[in-house]
Order: structure tokens, then C-alpha cells, then sequence
């Protein structure tokens, strides 16, 4: 290991939906230490979900003590910590950070019916009234959804629902600020951790919270925390924290940045619409760009990025990885239920293999993977998920395959208006996230898509390792343009020519399955608007 002065090292939080990772990087782009805490999440009647934000910041000191201590580097060697997270969830808290209630997570909708209170209005369009719509857009690239899963739909809950937290909340964070104010005891913000509360002027360059749109949404200014640079540097680590953690108090805090914005940096797409795949707790596409747009109609837009004058295209789809854990505990090892068996510690490998030996098309069988409703690129709160077309032959393998397809559709889907916006053609995606460990679902992504599928090297640390990455190049560490050389790839997929008769037909009925039973839909979830 190189622990000269000339290397650097920078501690990295990543605070993902299902657990804590933290890492020790160093300037070169390489993992040197890392260790995970599970996260959980409190599910509501009504649409409610949450997390605990003090439970958060316990497993990130518990998780930031075991990395340094068994990297064995010196302490005056890390030169930053930062902290990267999920987004659209929202922290109250007091004058010293600490939280007022639990975190309320981007699954939850109880906002949904505040949010088009807000929007409604004539003449409308698809939901909005037409003139907030523009305004919404043009500043922000984003409109407050109708399910009410981003920060703005949280708040209004926690305002009309929760009226004494809300009196009492000194500002609402997102949870990569929130866990740098308690690694730094100053609470800020930046454009882009802030962009899903919808509040902000996302043109770049503008970095402030935008009269019209609070007075729109009826929230007060002073309830949001100052901004700062996309990528400053917040300032020293409090001392107490740097004694609890092993690190000095020169340590310097490098502003918070979303999960999506880390992982395009940690997966080596840099340049400008170079597109990722990634398959996390959640699935989205993704690439930097070097202009402003919105597609409403698909729920796409471009959001700043940590890259001055630059932004990232959101195309956040919903579920990614959660339908895999879902198929695995609720149906294959349901322990609630028919005492079967617990789940065991090697079941993804398991599904994976199972899965492989499943023909392409998994025999018809197709998964809509649609279980908390559609996000890109068709928002409907009603439609939920399925396997459809199962007959006497079905069997495991075929599921277990057809939730892979099922994923990849949705991303083929996704890909059309992307490229739309982008003007161009994706010729190849990098695939990222936990959901690239998996060299089949790697092919199944490139056979649906038709295009090169380039797999990265150790894709678990993509996010941390891109969070970290920006600190470095936030303290003139690194250039922009030496990132994605330090990401290797492991394996390029080209698609099989013999598969396309097959999926093509599939994805054809993936889509009309989509269009032809959102009336169903409705009518069997309507209580999900109430």
C-alpha cells in the first residue's frame, strides 16, 4: 500500500437506501478499505415510509471507525470526508441538526394529494395548471409530482400533517447534508442536493432559492439551509467528531452530493453523454450534458451537476434492484408464511444461477416491475407490478429471469426519449451498481438494448468511489479529465444477434401491457390518490 505523502486518501460515506457503506479511497481511484451497516425503512398506512436519521448518522461513525482503523492509514493522510446519499428524502431538524422525526423517504406518497393542491388549477395540462407549469420548468427543469415522492411533497405533508414539527424545524435537509452538518457542525447546502424540494433555480450558475416558486408552493425560505458550490468544501471537520473517528482536525468537509451524481463520476462517465445503466435499490439511466432540458411528458429533465456549467440527466425509473429482493423475500422465502424457509445468505447468487438457466425470453413469461407505481418515462401512482403470461410450465427460472427482463425492458423504454433529448444515439451504456455483479443480466442488457454493455470492475463502489473523486478534484487534487481512467472496466457484452426476434417481440408486449391495463389499475388502487 502506498501511504507516502504524495498519496492521498479521502473518507467516503454513502448512505444508500438499504444500508451505509463507508470507504477509504485513495487518489488513485482505488478502494482500500470498506465496511457496510444495513439501513431500514418503517412502511405506514396510507402510503407512508421512513427511515431513522439517527440511526443513520450511528452507523456512519460506527462504519467511518472500522474503515480507518483497518486501512492502517495515517490520519493527517485523509484529507477529506464527504458524504453521498439517496435523495427526495427529508430531515427536519433543530438549530444543531439533530432530527426532529423520522426521515421521510422518497417510497413515501402521503405528499401526493398536497402536491396537486399545489400544481391544480386552469386551464391544466396533464394534471398542472398550465402557467405554474412553466414556471416550475423553466427554473427548476422539474414540476412537483403528482405521487408525491420528492422533498417538496414531504414537506407539504410534514406542514399540513405534522404542523408543530413543521413550526419547530430550524431547516429541511436532504441526508447527504444532514450527515455533513453533523460531520462539519455547519448547515448548508448546495443547488444540487436541493433540486428535489423544487425550490431552487436549477440554471446554472444561479444557486438560490427561487420567492416565486416558495410563494407557489406556499413554503417559507427560512426553513432552507444557505446554499454553497456544487462542489465546495463546508470547512474543517468538528474536532469532537474527528476524535471519535480517528481523523485530524484539518480534515476538510466537502459538500454532499446525491447518490446519482456520485455514481456517474465512480462508473467513469465523465464526458459528456457517455450513459449509465445502474441497478441499485433503484434503476435508473443517466449521463452528464452540457445543456438545460425537460421532457415532462417522460418525467425527464437535466439537474445541475457537481461540474461547472454542465448538468446530468435524470431518468430515474423507479425499482431496480428492490424487485429482485422482493421476489427473494416475499416469495421464494416468505418466513411470514407458510413456515418456509429463511432467506439464505447467498440467495442473489442463487436467483442469478437459476436464472441463467432460463431461456432467453424466460418462455414467454414477462414482469412488470411497476410495484410502487411508474416513475420514467411514464409516471402513473397506479400501476403496480406482476409476472404475466404463466402457464403449467412456469417455473422458478423462468420468474427469476423474466425480473431481469423485466428491469432491461424498462430501460429500453427509457432509452428512447433519452436519446431523444440528447440528440444523439447511446452507442454503448456503462452498467453499474450491484446489479452489474451479475455477468447474465450484463448480456440480457446488452441483447434487450442492442448495444455494447460495458460492465465496471467492482461496481458495489462505484457511488463511494465517485464521492470521493469529487473531493478531490473539489480540493485541486485532481483534474476532471484523469476520473475515468481510474475506473476499470471488467468486461464488455455484445448483443447476441440469435435473441432480438425474441425480445422484441417481448418488449412490444411489455409496453402494451403497460397502455392497455392502466384503467384496471386505476380502478384497483384509486385509494392510492386518497
Amino acid at each position: 500500500m502506498n501511504t507516502t505523502q504524495t498519496q492521498r486518501y479521502v473518507l467516503s460515506i454513502d448512505l444508500g437506501s438499504s444500508d451505509l457503506k463507508a470507504a477509504l479511497v485513495d487518489s488513485d481511484g482505488r478502494i482500500v478499505a470498506s465496511a457496510d451497516e444495513p439501513t431500514g425503512t418503517t412502511l405506514f398506512p396510507g402510503g407512508g415510509a421512513e427511515q431513522d436519521p439517527v440511526q443513520w448518522w450511528q452507523n456512519a461513525k460506527k462504519a467511518a471507525t472500522a474503515v480507518i482503523a483497518r486501512a492502517g492509514v495515517p490520519a493527517e493522510a485523509i484529507v477529506a470526508v464527504a458524504c453521498d446519499s439517496q435523495w427526495s428524502v427529508v430531515v427536519p431538524v433543530n438549530e444543531r441538526a439533530e432530527p426532529l422525526m423520522g426521515a421521510v423517504h422518497w417510497l413515501d406518497t402521503r405528499g401526493g394529494k398536497y402536491n396537486r393542491q399545489v400544481t391544480g388549477g386552469f386551464p391544466g395540462i396533464q394534471g398542472y395548471q398550465l402557467w405554474k407549469l412553466m414556471r416550475w420548468i423553466r427554473l427548476t427543469g422539474l414540476a412537483p409530482t403528482h405521487t408525491g415522492v420528492d422533498s417538496m411533497g414531504h414537506v407539504l405533508f410534514i406542514k399540513n400533517e405534522r404542523p408543530d414539527i413543521y413550526r419547530q424545524t430550524f431547516k429541511f435537509l436532504e441526508p447527504m447534508d444532514y450527515l455533513t452538518a453533523r460531520l462539519s457542525g455547519r448547515i448548508v447546502a448546495t443547488q444540487k442536493t436541493m433540486a428535489p424540494f423544487i425550490i431552487t433555480d436549477n440554471r446554472v450558475g444561479e444557486g438560490r432559492y427561487s420567492d416565486t416558486l416558495l410563494r407557489m408552493a406556499g413554503l417559507d425560505r427560512d426553513k432552507f439551509p444557505d446554499l454553497i458550490a456544487n462542489n465546495g468544501i463546508v470547512g474543517s471537520i468538528d474536532p469532537a467528531v474527528a476524535g471519535e473517528l480517528g481523523l485530524t482536525p484539518a480534515t476538510q468537509v466537502v459538500a454532499g452530493t446525491g447518490d446519482l451524481h456520485a455514481t456517474i463520476i465512480g462508473s467513469g462517465a465523465v464526458r459528456d453523454f457517455e450513459a449509465i445503466i445502474y441497478i441499485g435499490t433503484t434503476l435508473y439511466m443517466s449521463c452528464h450534458m452540457p445543456f438545460k432540458k425537460t421532457d415532462l411528458a417522460r418525467m425527464m429533465t437535466a439537474l445541475p451537476c457537481a461540474f461547472p456549467d454542465r448538468y446530468i440527466l435524470l431518468g430515474e425509473q423507479g425499482l431496480g434492484g428492490k424487485c429482485v429482493e422482493f421476489f427473494l423475500k416475499n416469495i421464494l422465502y416468505d418466513t411470514d408464511d407458510f413456515e418456509m424457509p429463511a432467506t439464505p445468505e447467498d440467495a442473489y447468487q442463487r436467483f442469478n444461477t437459476v436464472a441463467a438457466s432460463a431461456p432467453p425470453g424466460s418462455s414467454g413469461v414477462i414482469f412488470l416491475p411497476w410495484l410502487n407505481g411508474s416513475w420514467v418515462p411514464c409516471e402513473n401512482p397506479h400501476v403496480r407490478g406482476g409476472f404475466v403470461n404463466l402457464s403449467i410450465d412456469t417455473r422458478r427460472r423462468h420468474l427469476a429471469r423474466a425480473v431481469m427482463e423485466g428491469l432491461a425492458f424498462n430501460s429500453r423504454w427509457t432509452r428512447e426519449p433519452a436519446e431523444k433529448m440528447m440528440g444523439r444515439p447511446f452507442t454503448r451504456f456503462i452498467f453499474s451498481g450491484g446489479g452489474a455483479l451479475s455477468d447474465l443480466w450484463a448480456q440480457i442488457h446488452a441483447d434487450i438494448l442492442g448495444v455494447p454493455i460495458h460492465q465496471v470492475a467492482d461496481p458495489l463502489t462505484s457511488t463511494a468511489r465517485g464521492t470521493a473523486l469529487l473531493a478531490l478534484t473539489a480540493l485541486g487534487h485532481l483534474s476532471v479529465d484523469q476520473l475515468p481512467a481510474m475506473v476499470p472496466i471488467r468486461q464488455v457484452f455484445e448483443p447476441d444477434p440469435s435473441t432480438r426476434a425474441t425480445y422484441d417481440r417481448l418488449y412490444t408486449g411489455y409496453r402494451r401491457l403497460f397502455f392497455r391495463n392502466k384503467e384496471i389499475f386505476a380502478a384497483l388502487n384509486a385509494h392510492a390518490r386518497d
